[in-house]
């Protein structure tokens, strides 16, 4: 049988919620932030105290307003100096934080982009020997990218698909699926940025991922090829070279992936694929 003080948890914890409520009312998120600033520029200041800060701002930030507050206040200066900390859990901690500024926020989009920050995550991206600091920054470029057509231009201009093919060929799986991610999406917004993958030998480089031993990040493969190939007929020509054996290699992967429900999606990219490319006395099972 429940006891009184069983019953009163739930108002206690209610109550609870209450008082918190009060004393956010009396709580500036801007002065919040300016504190975490100046915790984060603090000579002195302990790793510990600087992840704590960085942590703070992404949750006030989460709030649009905010975010675009966190810029105002002379907060994008200090990320960039954040970004090259020696510290990893600095770093991606930094990039988690753009990341949650500039997601369907075109205002921060805009100041990222006059602060350079993109062209300083995906040297991150290129360089940084942490595997967590690579994916986070992966994370905030695609944030900035998306759906943003000047951002993606300055991607492009900044070799970032070539960057992409580089995470793509690293040994950290999370990284690998999320940048032929990216480039799929890309291909998918911007049509002439298809010429660009069939200009720098993407097309043969995402082949000849397919000729290795199979994995799991194949199916993103087939999927960031199939987004290249789609309605362009170039891209088509390019994957029909005869040196690139593609046709064969769609048709083995078919076959090995036969009765695998769990590879569907791969089997289904394969062959979308080999549909795309083949000559039409090439049947294509269903």
């Amino acid at each position: 049988m429940l006891e009184i003080s069983d019953y009163d948890y739930p108002f206690k914890e209610r109550r609870q919620w209450l008082n918190n409520a009060l004393v956010d009312l009396t709580v500036s998120p801007v002065e919040k932030m300016k504190e975490c600033l100046r915790t984060l520029t603090s000579p002195n200041v302990t790793e510990k105290k600087m992840t704590e800060a960085l942590e703070e701002v992404i949750e006030w930030c989460e709030n649009l307003d905010f975010a675009a507050d966190f810029y105002k206040i002379g907060g994008y200066p200090v990320l960039k100096e954040l970004m090259k900390h020696k510290t990893a859990d600095i770093r991606w901690n930094t990039l988690e934080l753009v990341a949650v500024l500039v997601q369907n926020h075109p205002f921060c989009q805009e100041m990222a982009l006059k602060e350079n920050l993109l062209t300083q995550m995906l040297n991150t991206l290129d360089t940084d020997d942490n595997a967590t600091v690579k994916t986070k920054a992966l994370y905030a470029v695609s944030c900035l990218t998306r759906e943003n057509q000047k951002a993606q231009k300055v991607f492009a201009d900044h070799d970032g698909f070539s960057v992409l093919m580089r995470a793509m060929q690293t040994d950290v799986e999370k990284l690998k699926i999320k940048a032929a991610f990216l480039l799929s999406s890309l291909c998918s917004n911007q049509p002439e940025f298809k010429d660009v993958m069939c200009d720098t030998g993407m097309i043969d480089q995402l082949v000849g991922v397919l000729g290795e031993e199979h994995s799991p990040f194949h199916e993103h493969t087939l999927s960031a090829l199939l987004s290249i190939v789609s309605h362009h007929q170039r891209a088509i020509e390019e994957c029909q070279r005869p040196e690139l054996d593609l046709s064969e290699i769609l048709q083995r992967r078919i076959k090995f992936l036969e009765g695998k429900d769990e590879f569907n999606e791969e089997s289904y990219y394969a062959k979308e694929l080999l549909k795309l490319i083949s000559a039409d006395d090439i049947e294509v099972q269903r």
